[in-house]
């Protein structure tokens, strides 16, 4: 069986050594030479990390302790799943190497069109395929030959050289006033990652807000699906990954941790691919509750966002109890909007933000 994948990013490379696991050896196809990484928040829960057929340790910049999440007039509560901040370009680049190593192929190359059985690329060689992955990410040309359309937000990040030396948590600032999503602050080793989703002009605001002093090493820019899993993440032959199948959770824009349990039901169903869609919609990755948390999310004024986080201010997200919290609040229309909000984080924090 002839497996092309299209896209040497996380998703093309973790699905890559899915099926090398199974006995079949993958060409990837990546128009970046160096398998340098795209604008990334590199965070990822620790459990789901540990299930990728590679030992990504070396590549941890920062073990983290858990997840703080901020709230206006300084309100916020704590989780303490525990997780990683990757270095992600050094990361990619091992995972590279050793899935050549175990007997796959890399191909630098730009794919310009998708037809029934193969793939045209740019110096206008043709591929066949018995199988195609489009690990494209979120302006998939391989999506795009099977009519998916996406919704995407744009998100900005400055790294950012500081002493990391006391921060043991990844940062979530939920303020209108930065961001109509989320904004983050994710500590490596002398460096934090801070972003937004938005513009750069919001995410200086953002940054002076917090007082963060240091040398910006490195301005990124990136799409984030947020629509919800695409209508078609299989068709005949070709099967999609990643952010090319708007795997991303809406709410929390997390793209790694969809990755890794989909590639897993991909390399298990990669002679029915049918069935790997069907396994992968029924996935809590996929569920239409997240998208509804995440439109929620994006209407709430400071005022709301403010009244949550004094209900759960000071609490840690394994002690919550919905019912504890009813009983503090002042607005009883804010009800169904945290229960909305609440399935979603709990999806969220189940399988990895």
């Amino acid at each position: 069986m002839k497996v092309v994948v299209v896209g040497g990013g996380p998703a093309g490379l973790i699905t890559g050594l899915r099926l090398i696991e199974k006995g079949i050896s993958p060409l990837v196809i990546e128009r970046r030479g160096d398998m340098s990484s795209t604008a990334c928040a590199e965070g990822c829960d620790a459990a789901s990390l540990g299930e990728i057929p590679f030992d990504s340790s070396p590549y941890v910049s920062k073990y983290i302790e858990g997840t703080r999440f901020f709230f206006p007039k300084g309100y916020s509560f704590s989780s303490s799943r525990k997780g990683v901040v990757l270095d992600r370009s050094r990361w990619l680049r091992g995972m590279a190497k050793e899935f050549v190593e175990r007997g796959g192929e890399i191909k630098n190359a730009r794919v310009t069109a998708v037809y029934e059985n193969e793939i045209v690329l740019g110096n206008g060689e043709r591929v066949n395929y018995d199988i195609l992955i489009g690990a494209d990410g979120p302006f998939s040309l391989v999506s795009k030959y099977l009519g998916n359309k996406q919704e995407v937000l744009l998100a900005v990040q400055y790294k950012i050289e500081c002493d990391t030396s006391d921060m043991n948590l990844m940062e979530l600032y939920f303020d209108r006033r930065f961001s109509s999503h989320y904004s983050w602050v994710f500590p490596k080793s002398g460096m934090v990652n801070a972003g937004l989703a938005g513009d750069f002009s919001q995410l200086d605001d953002f940054v002076d807000f917090l007082g963060i002093e240091g040398k910006i090493i490195k301005k990124e820019a990136g799409a984030i699906p947020v629509s919800g899993i695409a209508n078609k993440v299989a068709e005949g032959k070709i099967a999609l990954i990643g952010d090319a199948a708007s795997m991303t959770n809406p709410l929390s824009g997390g793209g790694l941790t969809p990755i890794i349990h989909a590639s897993s039901i991909l390399a298990a169903n990669i002679d029915n691919l049918k069935n790997y869609e069907r396994e992968v919609k029924k996935h809590q990755l996929a569920s239409p509750a997240l998208v509804k948390a995440k439109n929620l999310l994006m209407k709430l004024t400071n005022r709301e966002l403010e009244e949550m986080g004094r209900m759960v201010d000071g609490r840690t997200f394994e002690e919550m109890r919905f019912s504890d919290i009813l009983g503090m609040m002042r607005h009883p229309l804010l009800i169904p909007k945290m229960f909305t909000l609440g399935r979603g984080l709990v999806i969220t924090m189940k399988w990895g933000w």
